[in-house]
């Protein structure tokens, strides 16, 4: 496999690739090959879909090295903070749906865990929906701003 297009790092996207890996293991020789060579992978799991949202992205395994270049650069920070949010949840998750993290042990955590439905749902897409590019920065923004601006739990807005 060669890279589609001229590679001047000019122009559209030339070509799309899927490669189905076997019990989702990425690291198995031909996705290997193909992620080192694309300037971005898309990483759809069947667990996302089994949850009911589609399109089933994970958005933390999948990886754009155009992605700076060709962002909003006023959204960058934001894109940058979901990513945290969205990986802090990841991390803690098992912890979480057990029952063993208790609220108000961290902040980031916590921050997390309020966010999360609302990241699920900014994430999911019926087949007829439509959203433009600027429309989906100034959603994730307000996501986001409205999180900053709630209490923390354990704190009512007068302490």
């Amino acid at each position: 496999m060669e890279r589609a297009g001229t590679g001047r790092g000019e122009g559209t996207i030339t070509g799309i690739f899927t490669v189905l890996v076997e019990g989702d293991d990425h690291n198995e020789p031909i996705a290997d090959a193909v992620r080192a060579i694309l300037d971005g992978h898309i990483v759809m799991e069947r667990a996302i879909a089994e949850r009911g949202r589609y399109p089933a992205i994970n958005v933390l395994k999948s990886v754009s090295r155009s992605m700076p270049r060709s962002a909003d650069p006023a959204y960058l920070d934001v894109l940058a903070r979901a990513r945290k949010i969205m990986a802090t949840y990841a991390d803690m998750e098992e912890l979480i749906r057990l029952g063993a993290y208790r609220p108000g042990s961290s902040p980031e955590v916590d921050e997390a865990i309020g966010l999360h439905p609302a990241l699920e749902a900014f994430l999911a897409q019926d087949q007829a929906d439509s959203t433009g590019l600027a429309d989906g920065y100034q959603r994730l923004a307000a996501i986001l701003s409205e999180a900053a601006s709630a209490p923390s739990p354990g704190k009512t807005a007068k302490s």
